[in-house]
């Protein structure tokens, strides 16, 4: 039989899917953090994250060390053929066996998984946001992406950073009243001024702070001022890069798919429906559309396509039906 491995790597947690050639999930495994792997401990963290997910994915699967057709790894701060590409193939090469072994960004297993191969652009808010588009010529175009202090917009990270200094400045009496000065500290489980001091000493990392979008898109929701104003903020960042995407590539029908994946979006509308006018008003041809698929599911859609396997619509469905079956396991 003829397995396949797909790999979404983040700067929050890792995920990692096995499936047949019929397209069928067999086991589903989940670690910590894999990004940053030129970074001292980085190493040694992807290598741990990857394993982790293995080992679950392979017990789910009742599996012990089979060999791969093809394995895909979309990873969080790599490129293809990139320094870091060639980091991460060194450290996952003694960890499982594949004849074909693909290692390239996040963002194209999301893209991939969303969209099931098929054109479009995907807008990815999770730790931190990207947007990538394929159009029907072939052609890639990329905005975002270059992390939390030169870009970011909209990200977990630019929500929960801005609401905890929103929730400062309330406090200071420097800015307006909001929900967040108590929220805030309550969903974190520390005084509201320890954050800063915490992040600053390295005891909280970034996805702690991204966490804490959570708190500011329920606030949103619940008509917090502040809040609104802050998750609108993230809405048209996100709709600028996007947006950017779209007008570089050429769609001939003269519209594009736009899909929403990570975390943030998780809030639903108070966050998808500024999303989606800020699209509108900024590329007219941009119809937002819900993700098929996870990023995960994309690894192995590439995985597959690496090794010759069509998208058949039935491969398709089997691969959502038994997603959605290992999922619940």
């Amino acid at each position: 039989m003829e397995y396949f491995l797909g790999v979404d790597g983040g700067a929050t947690s890792t995920a990692l899917a096995l499936c047949d050639r019929e397209g069928r999930v067999l086991g589903i495994g989940h670690g910590g953090p894999s990004n940053h792997i030129l970074a001292p401990g980085g190493e040694e963290r992807a290598r741990s994250a990857v394993l982790t997910a293995l080992n679950g994915a392979l017990a789910g699967a009742g599996l012990e060390s089979p060999a791969f057709e093809a394995a895909h790894f979309g990873m969080t701060g790599i490129s293809r053929d990139s320094e870091p590409a060639r980091a991460f193939a060194a450290v996952v090469a003694p960890l499982l066996t594949a004849r074909i072994v693909r290692i390239e960004s996040d963002a194209s297993v999301a893209l991939a998984g969303a969209l099931a191969c098929r054109p479009g652009v995907v807008v990815i808010a999770g730790t931190g946001s990207v947007s990538l588009g394929r159009d029907p010529l072939g052609r890639e175009a990329r905005a975002g992406g270059w992390g939390y202090l030169f870009g970011d917009e909209g990200s977990g990270f630019a929500l929960g950073l801005g609401g905890v200094r929103a929730a400062l400045h309330a406090h200071d009496g420097t800015g307006p009243s909001t929900v967040l000065e108590t929220e805030i500290p309550r969903r974190f489980g520390r005084s509201l001024g320890e954050i800063p001091l915490l992040f600053y000493e390295g005891r909280v990392q970034r996805p702690e702070i991204a966490a804490l979008a959570s708190a500011v898109t329920a606030a949103a929701a619940a008509a917090d001022p502040v809040a609104v104003s802050l998750v609108n903020t993230g809405a048209e960042g996100l709709a600028a890069i996007a947006a950017a995407v779209v007008r570089r590539l050429t769609w001939p029908d003269g519209t594009a798919a736009v899909a929403p994946v990570g975390g943030v979006f998780r809030a639903g509308s108070v966050i998808l429906a500024p999303l989606k006018a800020a699209i509108a008003a900024r590329a007219p041809g941009a119809v937002l559309v819900p993700p098929r698929f996870e990023p995960a599911v994309g690894a192995l859609l590439l995985a597959m396509q690496a090794a010759g396997v069509a998208h058949s619509p039935e491969r398709l469905a089997l691969l959502a039906a038994t997603w959605e079956l290992r999922s619940r396991t």
